[in-house]
């Protein structure tokens, strides 16, 4: 790998040094001045360059700030070019002339003039065709709309800006990452983020294939998005399947297309910026203080088995700790008032530099940038420091051949919290809201003063084991050590030549690329003993993990473009692509325990050797492409594709998968009948299309036998076994889809609607890890197809250049909507049967369930129905409940005897619970007297019924002020936060409601009695599903440019000033810390205490010269 890298590395030392070398041979200096009647002291960046007859160019350089230039030149027999822009351009030859002094004329405004050009478009890496004669559904975002603002990816900065993208924070950590759908989920196991394009090609991580992308408890995706968002100039979003069919396997979940900056003719320019921000952290629900939690614990306690509490923990008596342990050293331990929230939640600050050099004539155009980001968390221990560096050129080796060379690397260092447990509970918020509120941070003397030991509690301790494990947030987030480092290393090669002359009707334009990706991440743990009391020996502690992951990949593609001279009315475009890319990774990781706790913390040194694994994957893929675009009478396109795509993930019989697409449009404002609008309809269209995409599996071989080490299990000798079965049937999942488009324009291209309706169909859906029948000799197989889902959904974005425009002042306004509905058409019955799992009869758990007809992402669970009042039937008090059977006309059913039944939790079974006074009423759905699965309903699903954004833009001369708010509407949540901290089931600390809760006889309240690790006054029900719908003041950015001539006079060509508010104010319902909840591998969003999203502010300063 490393030598790989080397070979790189010093191939492009030698061509750029070589290049070097060869510029600086032979010539002679010419000089001169460039300027104008009305610039009569010079232009500052006009291009002079020497060319040949043929216009092949030789040489070039710019004006500096007083129009003056020098250029070595090859040879005196070619002739110099003049050229600025607004202004004719001067050609002049060279002979014995050594000194120029060139008068450029104005150019001839042409007014009146009907142009229906536009900007090209590459649709994510394919065909560049005008973008008026795109028929797929795509939107595109400028990244100036964010100037100013500080974030750590650019998908941040992306949220609620396009339509049908939905963007989910997984958590508030650093370099956490967020889940992507672009018009909702298209796969259940398989990876349903969008494929990331940077610059047209493949951004994608190959470090560990089996990720599951859709569980909300990894954070691998953010590195996905290193880029740094100073670099990137546009996004594009390709949506449809015909838009993204040009990506096939790769573009099942739609296209981000991430454009980078590049340099541009004219003079050279740095430009330096510095974003400093502020960050704070919601604190969410407010919990017990230790008075009010002790005296809750004892109630609990006495609740069970109406006894009194006697566990020292809770009393505020020495005496009780003498009785119980033989000595009070911890009485002053448990004699506090602790807000452990206060303590592990800070202050967050970033540092956000960058430098650019760009610039460029007509012959070579450069740019450079150099990245410097640091960001402390508002969790205590937690910091991100990014270095970035990107730097590109594009060569102009003739008028028909460009070579251009890109070359970027991005090192990350990101101290985390220490966490070992894989769904991310033991983050240090959800510590903090569990620890009880008594206990010290620090152990205290005898007098109560704190020392410079943590505090933990005892393993002889009387307290569950739920308390009495759980480690020391404080002393986690200071002592414990979680440390990841990566790097990535991306050159990248392209070659364009044109065989006819590119100045010509007819066109025939070869384009080819390679690049290199070499990735390296290194994650390092370590747990000391003190901060738990376990022993030092003990497995659980002094424990060092170590894992090295590194890949490399290789990705290159040839086209041809062909563009023949047809008459005016008709326009061809032929395009064929092949691709291919190839990939290997390797990773090893250990784990010791029983090492020192102050020193020799890595993984390397010696102790008691836990675990140890090494894996590695190598794949390659394949693609042919055959592309045509038609347009017809300026206002009918015609666009076809079909691509083939080879994947060694397959058997030898899918391992091919065919992908097509159609689409048209038809552009009704330029037919004579709509003659009548052109004085304020500049474009009406409908767009229609198709397109079939693709899926493939997370890993190889899986079309091998593979085997795995059995040890010496096999009568004492080593032996092999058979790990898995040999999938040659497996195919590709496929996504067909439908979309119809409308674009509308008015009033000189002021007013902009684009609206889309959808229907995108999933079959042969991927899943994983399916148990089978223990008779095959397998306790499960590796994947199946078995499955169909539907998404269905439309969407509206509308946009505003200069709506309104007096004088000064300019206003505009964007918004979208977007909606979708998933829905799952039919599921293979070995699926039903490994996701219905039968209900556990537990508190706080919900039922797992996949249903036909359902969204993925339900809930099921039972319905809440309030607190009984009553012990027992009060018959003078009709309207009060107590636990007994009702029928379903509300009647109390008695016995033989004429009793009322008493109402039970799965009765005749060894959970069996009788209901009493100050229990949770649930609804008896079937009304046979006992709450069980049986009475288990649908309880909604976390899909949001909208999501979009809208802001508005104000400028007054060089001041601009930004304003753009987020939502969503609908997608319920599943408050796990809430549920614990309202449970009163154990020791941990909860939520001051509970300060409401039943006490005695007659009570009226929403909230249990507490009743300590017995009832079930916490199971999953409708309690706890809330209702996710936000409206976020996103951002609020005030934006100051200096006036250019005011700079010019300070040899300055820019200078710039912001200040952004972000996150400030959010209007939700939820009573969580934040209703931006990702969802988990199942679809279902749930709050576990992640870290929220912090409120920043922004200061930014831009200075270019």
């Amino acid at each position: 790998m490393e030598n790989k890298i080397k070979s790189v590395v010093l191939w492009l030392a030698f061509f750029l040094l070589g290049g070097a070398a060869y510029a600086q041979s032979g010539g002679v200096i010419v000089t001169g001045k460039v300027y104008a009647d009305d610039e009569p002291d010079g232009f500052i960046g006009a291009t002079v360059v020497e060319q040949d007859k043929n216009g092949r160019i030789y040489s070039s350089a710019l004006t500096d700030f007083n129009g003056n230039f020098s250029l070595k030149v090859k040879d005196p027999s070619h002739s110099l070019n003049f050229s600025f822009v607004g202004y004719k351009r001067k050609t002049l030859p060279i002979g014995a002339t050594r000194k120029f002094d060139v008068k450029l004329e104005t150019q001839n405004v042409l007014k009146e003039v009907q142009v229906k050009a536009s900007k090209l478009v590459t649709g994510g890496g394919a065909l560049a065709i005008p973008e008026r004669e795109y028929s797929g559904a795509m939107q595109k975002f400028n990244t100036k709309a964010i100037e100013g603002v500080s974030v750590p990816s650019i998908d941040d900065a992306l949220q609620g800006r396009i339509a049908g993208l939905d963007i989910v924070a997984n958590s508030g950590d650093l370099g956490s990452g967020t889940v992507m759908r672009i018009r909702g989920i298209t796969s259940i196991n398989s990876n349903s983020q969008p494929l990331i394009l940077l610059n047209g090609i493949p951004f994608e991580s190959n470090i560990d294939d089996s990720f599951d992308f859709a569980s909300a408890d990894q954070e691998e995706f953010a590195s996905l998005l290193c880029i740094s968002p100073d670099d990137i100039e546009e996004i594009t979003v390709l949506k449809d399947g015909a838009a993204a069919a040009i990506w096939g396997s790769r573009g099942a979940n739609g296209v981000i297309d991430i454009r980078t900056k590049k340099g541009a003719t004219g003079p050279t320019r740095v430009s330096y910026s510095y974003r400093f921000s502020g960050y704070t952290q919601p604190k969410g629900t407010e919990l017990l203080n230790g008075d009010d939690y002790t005296m809750l614990m004892k109630q609990a306690y006495f609740n069970r088995a109406q006894q009194d509490c006697n566990i020292p923990e809770f009393s505020y008596d020495r005496s009780q700790f003498i009785s119980a342990y033989g000595t009070a050293q911890d009485f002053e331990n448990f004699n506090n008032n602790t807000d452990w929230m206060d303590e592990v939640i800070k202050h967050g600050f970033t540092h956000d530099h960058n430098l650019s050099v760009s610039g460029g004539g007509d012959k070579a155009k450069f740019r450079a940038s150099f990245g410097y980001y640091n960001q402390t968390g508002t969790i205590i221990g937690q910091e991100m420091t990014r270095f970035s560096n990107r730097m590109n050129l594009d060569y102009n080796v003739s008028s028909r051949m460009m070579f251009s060379a890109d070359f970027s690397i991005t090192y990350t260092d990101n101290d985390k919290n220490y966490t070992d447990d894989p769904y991310g509970e033991d983050n240090l918020l959800n510590i903090a809201r569990k620890r009880m509120p008594n206990a010290s941070i620090f152990r205290q003397d005898a007098n109560g003063n704190n020392t410079d030991v943590y505090f933990n509690i005892a393993q002889n301790s009387q307290l569950d084991d739920a308390q009495k494990n759980l480690r020391n947030p404080v002393a986690i987030g200071n002592l414990a050590s979680y440390q990841q480092t990566s790097m990535r290393i991306m050159p990248t090669l392209r070659l364009q030549y044109d065989f006819l002359d590119p100045a010509g009707e007819a066109k025939l334009r070869y384009s080819g690329y390679i690049k290199f990706d070499s990735e390296n991440v290194k994650d390092t743990k370590f747990l000391p003993r003190e901060t738990t009391s376990k022993n030092w020996n003990d497995g659980s502690v002094n424990k060092a993990y170590g894992k090295e992951s590194e890949a490399f990949s290789i990705y290159t593609a040839h086209d041809l473009t062909w563009q023949p001279k047809l008459p005016e009315a008709h326009s061809l475009m032929l395009y064929g692509k092949w691709e291919m890319d190839m990939a290997n990774s390797r990773n090893q990781e250990f784990e010791r325990y029983g090492l020192a706790s102050t020193s020799a913390t890595d993984v390397t040194n010696l102790g008691h050797l836990n675990s140890f694994k090494s894996e590695r994957s190598e794949g390659r893929n394949m693609a042919f492409l055959l592309q045509g675009h038609y347009f017809l009478l300026d206002r009918y396109v015609f666009d076809v594709t079909a691509r083939w795509d080879g994947s060694t993930r397959f058997g030898p019989g899918n391992r091919w998968g065919f992908f097509p697409s159609a689409s048209v449009k038809w552009l009704l404002s330029e037919e004579k009948f709509f003659n009548f609008a052109d004085d304020w309809m500049d474009e009406f269209a409908l767009r229609l299309s198709y397109g079939v995409t693709g899926n493939r599996p997370d890993y190889e071989y899986l079309h091998y036998a593979r085997y795995n080490s059995f040890g010496t299990s096999y009568i004492d000798i080593p032996a092999i076994k058979p790990a898995s079965l040999q999938l040659t049937d497996l195919k590709w999942e496929r996504s067909t889809s439908y979309n119809l488009g409308v674009d509308l324009s008015l009033f000189d291209w002021r007013y902009r609607l684009v609206a889309n309706v959808y229907h995108r169909r999933t079959d042969d859906l991927l899943f994983k890890d399916q148990s089978i029948p223990s008779s095959t000799g397998f306790g499960s197989i590796s994947y199946i197809n078995g499955g169909t889902m539907d998404n269905d959904g439309w969407e509206i974005e509308f946009s505003t250049n200069n709506m309104v425009k007096r004088g000064d002042w300019t206003v505009d306004l964007s918004l979208n909507f977007s909606n979708y509905v998933n829905t799952i058409i039919d599921l293979d019955e070995n699926v039903l049967h490994n996701y219905n799992a039968d209900f556990n009869y537990s508190n706080g758990s919900y039922l797992n369930r996949f249903q036909v007809n359902n969204s993925f992402g339900s809930i099921y669970g039972f319905r809440y129905k309030g607190v009984y009042q009553y012990d027992t039937y009060q018959p003078d008090k009709p309207d009060a409940t107590a636990p007994v059977v009702r029928d379903a006309n509300g009647n109390v059913v008695l016995d033989g005897s004429g009793d009322p039944i008493p109402m039970y939790f799965a009765y005749g079974t060894t959970n069996e619970y009788r209901f009493r006074g100050g229990d949770a009423i649930y609804e008896d759905i079937n009304h046979d007297g006992t709450i069980d699965e049986l009475d288990i309903v649908y309880l909604g699903n976390s899909n949001p019924k909208f999501d979009g954004g809208f802001g508005t833009t104000i400028r007054w001369k060089r001041l601009s002020l930004n304003v753009f708010f987020n939502y969503r509407v609908g997608g319920k949540i599943i408050n796990y936060g809430r549920m614990y901290s309202e449970s009163m089931y154990n020791t941990e600390n909860q939520s001051v409601s509970t300060n409401w809760r039943w006490r005695k006889d007659g009570d009226m309240t929403e909230i249990p009695r507490a009743l300590f690790q017995s009832g079930y006054n916490w199971l999953g029900s409708d309690r706890f599903v809330e209702d996710g719908s936000f409206l976020r003041l996103k951002q609020v950015t005030l934006n100051y440019s200096f006036d250019p001539k005011m700079l010019k006079k300070a040899h300055l060509h820019t200078l710039n000033l912001s200040l952004t508010l972000n996150n400030m104010l959010t209007f939700t319902k939820y009573t969580g810390a934040d209703p931006e909840i990702s969802p988990n591998n199942i679809g279902v969003s749930e709050d576990k205490n992640r870290t929220p999203r912090s409120r920043y502010f922004t200061f930014g300063l831009t200075v270019g010269i």
